[in-house]
């Protein structure tokens, strides 16, 4: 009952939790569905991309987002660490 009354209270938070669940949510599940979506749109403008795009330029394109992919990751779970750092911080000064 008094997990109730502090959860009710504000003195105890549900961020350190939900922090875990959204992180996963945006790591994994928001690129596989953005995926889904990029590759049914570009199906079609696969014809204008292939004229804007030059073949010897495609590997560049693709390890270019490669990187943009890999760089976004490591920002999102850099964002979360420093959420949960904050968190734990506050609770080591209220105690």
């Amino acid at each position: 009952m008094q997990a109730l009354i502090d959860f009710l209270s504000f003195k105890s938070f549900i961020s350190p939790y939900m922090l875990f669940i959204f992180y996963y949510i945006g790591a994994i599940l928001v690129p596989f569905i953005c995926f889904k979506y990029a590759k049914r749109f570009y199906m079609y403008i696969s014809s204008a991309v292939e004229e804007i795009v030059p073949h010897e330029y495609r590997f560049k394109v693709l390890m270019l987002s490669i990187g943009m992919f890999v760089f976004l990751e490591i920002l999102w779970r850099m964002m979360f660490e420093y959420l949960i750092a904050f968190l734990q911080i506050r609770d080591a000064l209220v105690l």
